[in-house]
């Protein structure tokens, strides 16, 4: 399970049981729980949605033809100011 699935059960099961106890039989800091509900993607995480978004469009359109290269080259002239090792 990953971090959210279990943070996810924490939340629905923290009405039959102590948050403290789902944590520890969890093996998941409280921290960590808590710390869950303060989270906002940054403005990387939410620049690279955008990218890949358009990255998984123009591969579709080439039929899976281009590569990391081209498919860098059109970001560019599309205005996207991203690097080829990011794409």
């Amino acid at each position: 399970m990953t971090d959210q699935e279990i943070i996810d059960h924490i939340k629905q099961e923290k009405e039959n049981h102590p948050v403290q106890v789902l944590c520890e039989v969890l093996e998941v800091p409280r921290n960590t729980y808590y710390q869950s509900f303060h989270k906002v993607k940054s403005t990387h995480a939410m620049e690279n949605e955008a990218i890949l978004e358009r990255i998984k469009i123009i591969h579709a359109e080439s039929k899976g033809r281009y590569g990391a290269p081209k498919i860098h080259e059109f970001l560019k002239k599309e205005g996207f100011k991203v690097s080829l090792k990011r794409v």
